[in-house]
């Protein structure tokens, strides 16, 4: 993939080239990355490529930064051959980096995230989804798949398979991946937003065959040999959540970021299942419940979700 060279500096300044973080200067979070990139605009380089043939002077002059601070930059923005190794080798893998400096960049994204959007993010499959409308289907391993969760799960799979939705999962055991079982039946198409161990998830049986049609897409923001964990779990649900026109949460163990997620509104349609004591925080702060006895009338649904007033009244609001 041919990168622009603000795409290409921005991979320089924040994106991890080893799984385990052994790197000669630590890259930089979203949040300080857009500090840098607000400072370059008034600076005499104007735009972030520019920074490639910068010094650490030039640096720390042009945008105000400590000695520490124009030597981290340096470090990273001279990472090239590394870099360039690294994004062979993903392409060969069958891996993609999309930047957000690329054309390719899904706008609900930036809508949804604003700054907090992902500077870049790992796609294997068909980028394509992405702009499919989407609804998320959100729950963590570990915890039973009853019958009554199995059959919502199916009931919603089906409805936005037939309406043209995408089913957005984390891909995690359980009800992601009932979620995908139900959509490889009745030919629905599946994005999984993972939480780490990316190069292991899409060579898994099934799930790259699912690539391979076409009918999946895979996203990461993590290194692809990065391992899952939990932090890195609620830092994917932001895109996870932002990709989808509504989220049904099915379990989750509170630590997965969901109260910020309704706080500031990342997806504005968010379902919660009231038959779990975990759910009742989100539904206090502005979830609607939905459980074993609720119609799932998807044609219903969506026209809420459409219209005026489908933004739902948050209990931030009233604090």
């Amino acid at each position: 993939m041919n990168y622009t060279d603000d795409g290409y500096a921005a991979m320089l300044l924040t994106m991890a080239l080893s799984p385990d973080r052994e790197e000669y200067a630590r890259p930089l979070s979203t949040q300080e990355f857009r500090v840098i990139e607000t400072a370059v605009k008034p600076s005499r380089y104007r735009r972030l490529g520019r920074l490639l043939d910068a010094d650490v002077s030039g640096l720390m002059m042009e945008l105000s930064l400590t000695e520490q601070e124009g030597l981290r930059l340096y470090t990273l923005l001279h990472r090239s051959m590394q870099l360039t190794y690294a994004l062979e080798g993903y392409e060969r893998g069958g891996l993609h980096v999309v930047t957000c400096y690329d054309d390719d960049y899904p706008a609900k994204l930036v809508k949804k995230l604003g700054e907090q959007s992902p500077v870049f993010f790992y796609e294997c499959g068909d980028q394509s989804l992405m702009y499919k409308p989407a609804i998320a289907i959100v729950g963590i391993g570990g915890v039973r798949t009853g019958d009554d969760v199995r059959k919502a799960v199916e009931t919603l799979v089906l409805q936005a398979t037939q309406h043209g939705y995408a089913i957005v999962t984390g891909g995690e055991p359980g009800v992601s991946r009932a979620a995908a079982a139900v959509a490889d039946t009745c030919g629905g198409t599946i994005i999984d937003v993972l939480g780490g161990d990316m190069l292991e998830y899409i060579h898994t049986d099934g799930i790259a065959e699912r690539i391979a049609m076409g009918r999946a897409l895979a996203l990461s923001l993590v290194h692809p040999r990065t391992m899952f964990t939990v932090p890195h779990a609620a830092a994917r649900n932001k895109l996870l959540f932002a990709l989808s026109d509504a989220a049904f949460i099915f379990n989750t163990d509170g630590r997965r970021g969901e109260l910020s997620i309704l706080q500031n509104r990342y997806c504005r349609n968010v379902y919660a299942w009231d038959a779990l004591p975990a759910n009742r925080p989100l539904i206090a702060h502005g979830a609607t419940p939905f459980g074993p006895k609720s119609q799932l009338d998807f044609d219903e649904m969506t026209i809420r979700w459409s219209a005026g007033n489908a933004e739902q009244l948050s209990m931030f609001d009233l604090l």
